[in-house]
């Protein structure tokens, strides 16, 4: 989001000062909290992240994305599943394989229980018939960390994250869990999970939301500019630098979108059994 507000400044989209704070703790909830009682406030809005969704699932707290104002969700990544470089597999119908010689003998680094690495577990498991060794860390460095020291077998990643362990020979791809492949020459060979017989379709969505009683006048403000912005050469070159995407129709029933989103993480989580809801 700095990389948005940088852009809608320097493009003069929006032409009022962005001041992107951090507001950290609880996952996210901190942030959200505070939108929330800025109700009809015209100069707050809120990073949407799978955070506002997930912790209220994992936690049993109230859910929070159906009493924002939703605006856009534009921002989209990818995820690569990645094997240790002396790994005997080469693609994740292999590392399957691999896991149905004995359950749970494979190792898969996380940074805590209900995240997103934890809900690719639960999908390879769900696929391939197999049960897998899912052990969460403190934070994704860390995890991060339990890989590269050869502590466990499996990590999943973001390719700008990837990138640089695959460029040193530290990591091996062997899915990227998008619909088609990525287009970059790193990354052109890795194929997706479904080419590899395993319907494992998942990835990672950011966007704005503001807080309850927002003036409908002021949605559309942000929504067309958000529309400028995704068309923006500037932006469009940031997107290819961090290997993600933007797409965003203006016109869609953004509420609908989050809902959709929630459902579809409250229904994964339930089956990992990290749902408190």
């Amino acid at each position: 989001m700095r990389r948005a507000a940088k852009v809608l400044a320097e493009q003069g989209i929006v032409r009022q000062p962005i001041v992107v704070q951090n507001r950290t703790g609880a996952s996210w909830m901190n942030a959200a909290n505070f939108v929330l009682g800025k109700a009809g406030d015209p100069q707050v809005i809120l990073t949407i992240a799978q955070p506002i969704l997930t912790t209220p699932i994992t936690t049993g707290q109230p859910t929070v994305y159906d009493k924002l104002t939703p605006i856009a969700m534009f921002v989209q990544g990818d995820l690569v599943v990645a094997v240790q470089p002396s790994s005997p597999v080469s693609d994740l119908a292999g590392l399957v394989e691999l896991a149905k010689k004995r359950e749970r003998s494979v190792k898969v680094a996380g940074a805590q229980a209900g995240s997103t690495d934890h809900m690719v577990v639960g999908l390879i498991e769900k696929a391939g018939g197999v049960k897998l060794n899912y052990i969460p860390f403190d934070g994704g460095g860390t995890a991060t960390a339990a890989f590269l020291g050869g502590n466990v077998d499996v990590i999943t990643l973001t390719p700008s994250e990837l990138l640089p362990l695959m460029k040193s020979g530290k990591a091996k791809p062997v899915a990227i869990l998008s619909d088609s492949r990525r287009p970059e020459a790193d990354f052109k060979d890795v194929k997706t999970a479904r080419e590899q017989g395993l319907d494992v379709l998942w990835g990672q969505s950011w966007g704005l939301a503001g807080p309850p009683n927002m003036d409908p006048a002021l949605v559309k403000f942000w929504q067309d500019a958000i529309a400028k912005l995704v068309q923006s050469p500037a932006w469009q070159a940031s997107l290819t630098e961090n290997y993600q995407r933007s797409a965003f129709d203006p016109t869609s029933d953004q509420k609908a979108e989050l809902k959709r989103l929630h459902d579809e993480h409250l229904a994964l989580l339930r089956e990992l059994g990290q749902a408190k809801m």
